[in-house]
């Protein structure tokens, strides 16, 4: 699978090993534009006069651009979470799980990005590694009218 449809396809199956990876990268990213926006609205920022700050839009350029950054970033950690939740065998409804706040954070951490996937294909494709995994409960297999 290619890196470009790991984050911006949420179909299919991701590893764990490509899912920390897309997610790392991701935040990596992530960091580098918060930095530079940072910095761009510290350059922006208008100078204190002595009849006090002078108000402009420039101040406020590096915040838009940030929301507008935003929304593709939260496209691909979709992604990325999505073809996760594919790979343990369970609908990609459960991103939803996440919005409990606490518990569904562990429990989706737990299960994408410390549990192995099913060691064969399932409904959502094919095992994306070829190697010793733990098979999870019966019928891991893909059944035979949707092979």
């Amino acid at each position: 699978m290619r890196f470009t449809d790991a984050l911006l396809n949420p179909n299919g199956r991701l590893s764990r090993g490509g899912f920390w990876m897309g997610s790392l990268t991701l935040a990596a990213m992530t960091g580098l534009a918060v930095f530079g926006l940072q910095s761009l609205g510290e350059r922006l920022t208008p100078q204190i006069t002595a009849y006090g700050p002078s108000l402009s839009d420039t101040g406020a350029r590096p915040v838009l651009i940030g929301l507008l950054l935003a929304i593709p970033v939260a496209w691909m950690s979709f992604c990325l979470l999505v073809k996760r939740w594919h790979d343990r065998g369970r609908s990609g409804w459960w991103v939803v799980i996440g919005l409990v706040p606490v518990i569904g954070n562990l429990w989706a951490l737990v299960e994408c990005a410390l549990l192995p996937g099913s060691i064969s294909g399932n409904k959502y494709g094919p095992a994306p590694l070829k190697g010793p995994a733990i098979r999870h409960w019966d019928g891991d297999e893909i059944p035979e009218d949707m092979a």
